[in-house]
């Protein structure tokens, strides 16, 4: 009855009492809490037995147990039948759709974790990787300073040989500074032509700060996320305050150089200002090197002193506008002021007429905080 039944020949496998007893073990289970009695099986209780079998994919090993599903087949109409086993496909079909589900899920769970580590290791280590990448920039600029330099020596000893030797040809010696570039020392006309920003370069001997010092026309705040390939860099660069004149033929009268750098907690750029505020630390760093493109030049330092960005309305000594000192009047404000503010001060003085060194960063002391240390040119 029905295309679903199935032959002797799909269940029998010869007589085993292991197998009889196996599958009379089964229809035991199957019929229990069951009023069966003398009478066949109702539809209803057909129905019953056949989706549980269907749906624990039972397999009976005996001739008892194909007797058993025969008996169910014929208390059922193929259209019965078919509905149950098709029921039974459904809700096969969904646990292997959730079972799918699920894999494809850990999968994405477990890419998203990986993500999300690789992302974790990035975040942590990116202040690393930018200051690996900052100091091999500035590697890069001070070996292009230093084979400028050998160059300069190799230069200047063949010209002297040359002129040792008894020839018509007289070659005039190799000049620190050149009319095509304006006077700019020889060591730094490279590193002019890739960036006219840059300025000079600042150098503590002892320390960390070693770095090229820039200045945008107008604007203190260019390079503060950028390199010197003007490329995004949280870092950033020394800064010269724009207003401050380097070349010589232009300066009017004494001048404080301000250079403002960021306070990296890596000690990139003025992450390590922040030692002087320890007198002993000054006292064994005493000597700054600020060479600008037309001249070298070296500071001593003069004090230290905590300071800040002040509101407009307020009455306080500004050492960022601390620029022209060319007269007495401006001159005594700012030594009166650096006195008064400062940390410690060092055996050095500064006098009227002298030009000095501010060295700025930003300090957590409070809102707006600033770490100044100042110098004054010698020599």
């Amino acid at each position: 009855m029905g295309s679903d039944k199935r032959g002797k020949s799909d269940y029998s496998a010869g007589y085993s009492p292991k197998a009889v007893e196996h599958d009379l073990q089964i229809i035991s289970q199957l019929t229990r809490g069951m009023i069966l009695g003398r009478k066949k099986l109702t539809t209803q209780q057909a129905q019953e037995l056949y989706y549980k079998i269907k749906k624990e994919n039972i397999q009976f090993q005996s001739e008892t147990g194909e007797n058993f599903l025969l008996s169910l087949y014929e208390n059922m109409t193929d259209t019965q039948i078919q509905q149950i086993n098709n029921t039974v496909r459904r809700k096969r079909q969904k646990k292997q759709n959730r079972r799918t589900l699920l894999r494809i899920n850990r999968k994405i769970a477990c890419i998203v974790s990986a993500l999300v580590f690789i992302a974790s290791i990035l975040c942590i280590n990116w202040n690393l990787l930018m200051d690996v990448r900052t100091n091999y920039q500035t590697r890069k600029l001070q070996e292009k300073i230093i084979e400028s330099d050998m160059y300069l020596v190799t230069e200047n000893n063949t010209n002297l040989r040359t002129q040792n030797k008894e020839q018509t040809t007289y070659i005039e010696p190799y000049k620190e500074t050149s009319e095509n570039s304006n006077n700019i020392l020889s060591k730094f006309v490279q590193l002019y032509e890739e960036n006219q920003d840059f300025v000079g370069w600042l150098r503590i001997p002892g320390t960390k700060i070693d770095y090229p010092v820039m200045s945008k026309s107008d604007d203190n705040n260019y390079y503060l996320d950028k390199n010197f390939k003007q490329q995004y860099d949280k870092n950033g660069l020394l800064i010269l305050d724009y207003r401050n004149e380097i070349q010589k033929d232009k300066v009017t009268g004494p001048q404080n150089f301000i250079i403002y750098g960021h306070n990296m907690r890596t000690g990139v750029m003025f992450g390590t200002l922040k030692n002087y505020k320890e007198k002993a630390f000054c006292d064994e760093h005493m000597t700054i090197q600020f060479d600008t493109l037309y001249e070298t030049c070296e500071y001593k330092v003069v004090a230290a002193m905590l300071s800040g960005v002040a509101y407009e309305d307020e009455d306080v000594f500004r050492y960022y506008d601390a620029i022209d000192i060319s007269t007495q009047e401006n001159f005594n404000a700012f030594h009166d002021n650096i006195l008064s503010n400062a940390i410690y001060t060092t055996d050095e003085t500064i006098t009227y007429g002298d030009t000095c060194l501010i060295l700025s960063t930003c300090d957590n002391y409070k809102e707006d905080g600033r770490f100044v240390v100042i110098a004054k040119k010698v020599g």
